[in-house]
């Protein structure tokens, strides 16, 4: 009787772990990440690099603000950058609905958020770069035609980006988005030839009041 009581507990527990098990368990393995998912991945952790950079950056600014004079042009495009950021990770969900993936799709979407790192490490070199900043405008006008040449290429990715996502959708953007494009590429051509601070400060009001206007009238819905 004693043996049969044990045997009864000990039978309870056990469903009660196995419940427990069920309930709070790791989804099965046979759950499977869709290919985009999986891809984003890797997509995101770069672009997350490049706004850790642009934001430790912001704090830099803040930090040394008193030895290192800041150039509100330089941090203004900052937070161009740091936009252009988000709505380049966020237009790649467009890309949910590709059913075949392949390396050169995979690479294709690493490349904006690569070359936007790079213009985030450019804005802000770290101690490790060897720069030495004395001052943020003659650092800004010293690195301007590396910054914007990769800048500019962003927009030409975005063109051809779109291009891969069929023709009838890239002529069905119209001429608006074209001509966009090509605006700003010849806007960061200027920017990556010229140091007039008039123009710099030209554009770097400009492309903030496009991308907010970008935010505002196409990036608050789900695409």
């Amino acid at each position: 009787m004693h043996l049969a009581r044990y045997a009864k507990s000990r039978e309870g527990r056990v469903r009660v772990a196995c419940d427990l098990h069920a309930r709070y368990a790791w989804p099965s393995s046979k759950a499977k990440m869709d290919p985009f998912s999986y891809i984003c991945v890797l997509t995101s952790i770069v672009a997350g690099l490049a706004v850790t950079r642009l934001v430790s950056g912001f704090g830099q600014l803040l930090q040394t603000r008193a030895r290192t004079p800041p150039y509100w042009v330089h941090g203004l495009w900052m937070v161009n950058v740091l936009l252009t950021i988000v709505i380049t990770w966020w237009v790649q969900y467009r890309w949910r609905n590709v059913p075949h993936w392949t390396l050169f799709l995979f690479l294709w979407l690493l490349f904006a958020p690569l070359i936007l790192y790079l213009v985030a490490a450019l804005l802000f070199p770290t101690n490790q770069d060897d720069v030495v900043v004395t001052s943020w405008r003659q650092h800004y006008y010293a690195n301007n035609q590396k910054i914007f040449a990769l800048f500019g290429l962003t927009f030409a990715i975005d063109l051809v980006d779109t291009l891969l996502k069929g023709l009838t959708y890239f002529l069905s953007l119209g001429p608006l988005y074209y001509g966009s494009m090509l605006l700003h590429i010849t806007l960061c051509a200027i920017a990556a030839t010229t140091k007039s601070p008039r123009y710099h400060a030209f554009f770097a009001v400009f492309y903030l009041i496009y991308n907010l206007g970008m935010l505002g009238s196409n990036l608050l819905r789900l695409m």
